[in-house]
């Protein structure tokens, strides 16, 4: 199931990348801010009332880099590599962080959707974003088929019994007056992995306040720091 969908979503960036090599085929320099002029959405996220060379300058960067050509990087020129990809070793819990990258991922796509005004690229998203639906469903069917929210907390192989229970399921309001936070479903009713019930406790220090030592010979510290004064 991985090796087919990453498959799947390298094509997606090659879609992606050939489509804006595409729309800027043979685009006078000057389309940029044509585009931020009519739309206000784009205009806000092509940087608004910035001076003019720097709001060229988002294009230029396509232009000297590849000359208009496709690249496989994303709304900031930032090259797709692993640094975006969870890999943490425990499958449930690279699970639920792929429904959340889909899910953000289809908040941009809609975004980009309702900004596209040509029919081709408002087609191609529209495929993009019920690739995305289903992405969602098939990580959600996979946490259920690894026991769902009966196999919380992650990782469940970590006996509960080491960890210091009675803060295992109670949530701590931070409010410097003492006031408590509004109730909801984070924090009353049973937890949800059926192990227990929410409460509410007003956080207080745990410990001692820590007392570090001076600062290094050679830190570049001031001399009051090191303790030579």
């Amino acid at each position: 199931m991985l090796l087919h969908t990453a498959t799947e979503e390298i094509g997606h960036i090659e879609m992606l990348a050939t489509a804006v090599a595409l729309n800027l085929d043979q685009a006078p320099l000057t389309l940029q801010e044509t585009a931020a002029a009519a739309n206000p959405v784009v205009n806000a996220v092509m940087g608004g009332e910035r001076p003019r060379h720097v709001v060229e300058g988002m294009l230029q960067q396509h232009l000297l880099s590849s000359g208009l050509a496709a690249m496989p990087v994303n709304s900031d020129g930032i090259p797709f590599d692993c640094s975006h990809v969870y890999a943490s070793g425990n499958v449930a819990g690279d699970m639920f962080a792929n429904v959340t990258a889909e899910a953000t991922g289809r908040t941009l796509a809609v975004r980009l959707y309702n900004a596209a005004k040509d029919p081709g690229m408002k087609d191609m998203r529209s495929f993009l974003i019920a690739r995305d639906t289903m992405h969602q469903q098939q990580w959600l069917a996979a946490i259920e088929e690894l026991g769902g929210m009966k196999a919380l907390p992650i990782p469940n192989s970590f006996d509960q019994s080491l960890e210091r229970q009675e803060f295992s399921y109670v949530y701590m309001g931070t409010n410097v007056n003492g006031e408590p936070p509004p109730e909801g479903r984070f924090n009353t009713g049973p937890s949800m992995d059926g192990k227990a019930q929410f409460s509410t406790i007003q956080s207080t220090p745990l410990g001692e306040v820590p007392v570090l030592g001076p600062a290094r010979e050679g830190s570049g510290a001031q001399a009051e720091q090191i303790g030579k004064v």
